[in-house]
Parts: C-alpha cells; structure tokens; sequence
C-alpha cells in the first residue's frame, strides 16, 4: 500500500505533465489562416543592446527588408551600458538610438523601461521587442497587424535557434525551441495565454501605458507576464511572425542563460519535468507498474520527436542527440539549484557570434 501511493505519487505529476504538453500540441496542428488585408498600425521596433556590435548588424538588416511599408516602422536601439561601437553602428544603420549610462542598475529590464518612456512618447500603435541578437522574418510585421487588428493586445512571435549543429547544446535548445512553439500554438487555438520569451514580443501601446514595463528583474519577460495575466491581458502567439537567434554556444554558456531564466520558476523547466519523468519511471517499473510508465514514456518521446523533426535530423545531428540527456541533466540541476542559492547579479550571455570572432 505504502509502494503504491510512492508510485502514484511520481506519475501522478508526471501524466498531469504529460497531458499539459500533448493537448496544446496536438489542438496546435489545427491553424487558423486570417485574412490578407492592407497593414495599418504603425510600429516601434526596440532593439536593447549592451555590447552588441557584434550582432546587431544582421538584426538591424533583417529590420531593414520588412515586408511592411516603412513609413508605419520606426526602429529605436537602446544602446544599455555600452563600452563598444553598438551605438555608432545603430546610428550609422538609421536606427534611432538612445543610450543609458547607470552601473549601477544593469539588466534589459532598466533598458527597456528607459527606452519605452521615450518611444511612448511618440505615440505609435504598438511596440514589438526583438534582442539585438535576433533577426525578424520579412513578414512579421504583417502578421502581428493582423492580431492587433482583431483587438488583441500583446503577442509572441514563434523563436527558432538555427544553430542546432554547433554541439549538443545548441541541439538541446533548438529543440527545446520547438518543442515551446507547438505548445504556445496549442494553448493560443485552445483560447489560452502564451508566455513572453523575452524576444519577438508585441504590445498595443494602450497596453504599455496601462501595464507599465518595469520588470526590472532577472527574468524580466515572466515577470511582466505575469503582471499582463493579473491585468487581464491575453497574450495571443503569432507563428508566421519568426525570431530567428542563434543559442548559446557551449554547455557552459546554456547553463549561464538558465541561472538567469530559473527565475521563471520550476514547472517552467522542461529539464526538471524530464528529470522527475525518468526517476518515476524507474522506480514504477521496480515496483511492477509497467503499462502506465512505458505509455506516459511513449507520449513525452512522441512530442520531442516532433520537436526534433522540426528542427531536422541530420546525421551530425543523430551524435549530438547521443550526448544531449547529459546537458538536459545539467540544466535541471542548474534550475533545482536555484531553489537554495540566492541569485546572483545579472550577467549577459555570450553570443555564438563573438565566440566564432574570437
């Protein structure tokens, strides 16, 4: 009596998990197609920069070849605590810049709040936030107009990494990438809220000055997140709208991006679901449950699979899948860690670009 309820216990979590990633994603497959019409709102595109010469110049061409007319886009780069060329080239590409000089308050949450008092100021109707290590698809902008145009008020682009190749890190978060987008397609058609991630995020300006942006902390996208749920606001997930970034370049560097991002909390680390997922498995099949752990294992390797076809499988991509559960480990330590160590002062990610310059 006392093994079963220890069973029930772990697999309990772990289906109620399972079915929270498998209903999204199969309610996903179901696109809605909106209507073509001629774009309307104007938008800010804010580009938060610290020491970014390295990558914002693709990002800032990708804004430059929208398929959108331009009189109804104007880009502004935050140039955060820069002791690099990344205001001058955001000048030099036609970018509005404006810089911020504070040590002492440091995070993309101050360069945001910073530069949004100045762009609301202009009055556009909406602003979307794309990372200065990121690049926009040419059609987003259409996309985005179109939500907007049926009253909504805050939206997320689909993020891909393009990376996959450069080791099992770059594997693991590409396709945790895809994994994110087929549920947040599925939560969206399913009339749900999807999470902001950080990049590739719209708002109504209404919206901006309602819920003003001042997250300040280390998982600034979360935190306003939840500040839009607690106002009521809906975030809607936009798929044909397309981030394009490349992850970190090392375990190291992924593990760095996620003591920042385990301020989002536990249930929000697929890592830690996969952990507690096989250390259930194990101990039900121990103990003589076998038919409910094997299919539950069924449905978490049927969904990742999606995931990794969408990324696409390669055979350099087949040897990075063999060492990848030892860094799925490994980030679940770092989230699980988090729970008893005090976070630390923000750091910025190494970006793939500056370690290939290098």
């Amino acid at each position: 009596m006392v093994v079963t309820a220890v069973v029930l216990v772990g697999l309990v979590p772990a289906t109620v998990a399972g079915l929270g990633y498998l209903v999204p994603t199969l309610a996903g497959l179901l696109r809605r197609r909106a209507a073509p019409r001629a774009p309307t709102h104007t938008f800010a595109v804010l580009v938060p920069a610290h020491n970014e010469e390295h990558t914002l110049p693709a990002a800032l061409r990708s804004l430059a070849v929208l398929d959108y007319p331009p009189e109804l886009v104007r880009v502004w780069v935050v140039a955060d605590n820069c002791t690099d060329g990344t205001a001058a080239l955001a000048r030099e590409a036609g970018a509005e810049c404006v810089e911020r000089h504070d040590p002492t308050k440091r995070g993309k949450g101050y360069a945001l709040a910073f530069a949004l008092d100045r762009i609301l100021k202009t009055a556009p109707d909406a602003v979307l936030i794309l990372d200065a290590d990121c690049e926009l698809n040419p059609g987003a902008l259409r996309v985005f107009d179109e939500v907007l145009a049926t009253g909504t008020d805050a939206a997320q682009a689909a993020v891909v990494s393009r990376n996959a190749d450069d080791g099992p890190a770059g594997l693991v978060a590409a396709v945790g990438a895809a994994f994110d987008d087929a549920t947040a397609a599925g939560h969206d058609r399913l009339g749900g809220s999807v999470p902001l991630r950080g990049t590739g995020m719209a708002f109504r300006r209404a919206v901006l000055e309602r819920v003003p942006g001042d997250a300040f902390g280390r998982v600034e996208d979360a935190e306003y997140g939840t500040r839009l749920e607690a106002a009521g606001v809906r975030v809607r997930y936009c798929a044909g709208a397309v981030v394009v970034n490349d992850a970190p370049p090392s375990v190291a560097d992924l593990c760095q991006q996620r003591r920042r991002w385990r301020g989002a909390g536990l249930l929000a680390s697929k890592p830690l679901v996969l952990a507690h997922l096989a250390l259930t498995l194990v101990a039900s099949i121990a103990c003589g449950f076998a038919l409910w752990p094997i299919a539950l294992a069924t449905v978490f390797a049927g969904l990742y699979l999606r995931a990794l076809f969408a990324v696409g499988l390669t055979r350099t991509r087949l040897g990075l899948l063999a060492r990848s559960p030892l860094v799925v480990l490994r980030l679940g330590w770092v989230t699980l860690a988090g729970v008893v160590r005090r976070p630390g002062a923000w750091e910025r990610t190494t970006r793939a670009a500056e370690r290939k310059a290098a």
